[in-house]
């Protein structure tokens, strides 16, 4: 009997030392975050603009996602989606939410959850947190027949704005009061506005463009765009015209694009450029007319360093139809040059 007593009292010793004492709720604390949406200075947006008939429309969002990491292993320890918009003081939208978390030391992350365009993954770790865009289709590839015999990269729509705000070792404390967390988010899309002269610029039905050697995402819980790949941005263009020109008011072929942003010089291969742009216009009686431009120099004048404008001094020259072709009357096209847009 006393050995079956000494067996059970060293099975209950056993057994209270291996528990671990755990509050029955574990404490949280109550974090106010808000995200004050900062869209100052984008070019070609709201500062910059080169066309004044061309503009990009800014979509203002109406929710933010709110993810904290874990500042050991990067993992997500708690998330929020937060819709309370409104306009402070200052002019510019905030968005407040309240998250639920515990005591720790973490890393936040907030993006705009309401992008059409640009898609989210690898939201588990924030070393993975990566934005991006689908694919082009295989009848856009078709398109640009003339780069067949070139090495073509892999061709992505372009992105929506996605503003992003980061705030790394914040420091959530046990506390009676309300702990508020105020930060402010940025777009991490770069915007370009790009022409060149278009001669019969009214035999035009639409036209679509392809520029290489950009960043096909962007790492964006450590703010690092992807350079490793070599990709390209897939955007429609529309006529215009420009009165800037040397030789007076011109007709142009232009659009205004996003971008996850230009690989810098130094891992483009030195030998050949991979850094070109390549139109496609098709006309009413149903040829394609295409042109492909290297933009090494492009990029590297003051107008695409400081404002990103790429202004290409050259011209689209587009056929008059074929005697078996439609050929549309001019007239309404001269009333309307500058602001009818094609592709849209």
């Amino acid at each position: 009997m006393n050995r079956i007593f000494r067996i059970a009292l060293f099975a209950i010793v056993c057994f209270l030392c291996s528990c671990e004492r755990r509050p029955l709720v574990d404490v949280q604390v109550m974090t106010k975050v808000r995200v004050v949406l900062n869209t100052d200075d984008i070019q070609n947006v709201t500062t910059g603009i080169y066309n004044e008939k061309i503009v990009a429309e800014l979509t203002i969002p109406e929710i933010f996602r709110v993810i904290f990491y874990d500042r050991k292993n990067n993992e997500i320890v708690s998330q929020e989606f937060i819709t309370r918009k409104g306009i402070g003081l200052d002019g510019r939208y905030f968005y407040e939410g309240d998250v639920y978390i515990a005591p720790g030391s973490y890393d936040m992350v907030c993006y705009n959850f309401d992008t059409p365009s640009t898609l989210v993954h690898g939201e588990r770790n924030k070393n993975t947190l990566e934005a991006f865009t689908s694919e082009i289709s295989d009848n856009i590839y078709s398109r640009f027949k003339s780069r067949a015999d070139a090495p073509e990269p892999s061709l992505y729509y372009e992105p929506d704005h996605l503003f992003v705000a980061r705030e790394d070792g914040l420091n959530v404390s046990p506390t009676d009061e309300e702990f508020t967390i105020v930060t402010e988010a940025r777009t991490i899309i770069d915007t370009y506005y790009v022409q060149l002269r278009l001669v019969n610029g009214h035999y035009a039905a639409n036209a679509v463009a392809m520029i290489t050697d950009l960043a096909p995402s962007n790492r964006f819980g450590i703010g690092e765009p992807e350079y490793g790949r070599y990709a390209g941005t897939y955007f429609e263009m529309c006529r215009s015209v420009d009165a800037r020109m040397r030789m007076g008011e011109c007709d142009v072929l232009c659009a205004v694009f996003n971008t996850f942003g230009k690989r810098p010089d130094h891992i483009a291969p030195a030998v050949e450029s991979q850094l070109y742009i390549s139109f496609n216009v098709l006309t009413r009686d149903g040829n394609s007319v295409e042109m492909t431009l290297d933009m090494d120099s492009i990029f590297k004048t003051p107008q695409a360093m400081e404002n990103h404008w790429l202004l290409i001094d050259k011209e689209i020259v587009l056929p008059e139809p074929d005697g078996g072709g439609f050929k549309p009357g001019v007239e309404g096209w001269d009333e309307e040059i500058g602001e009818i847009e094609f592709g849209k």
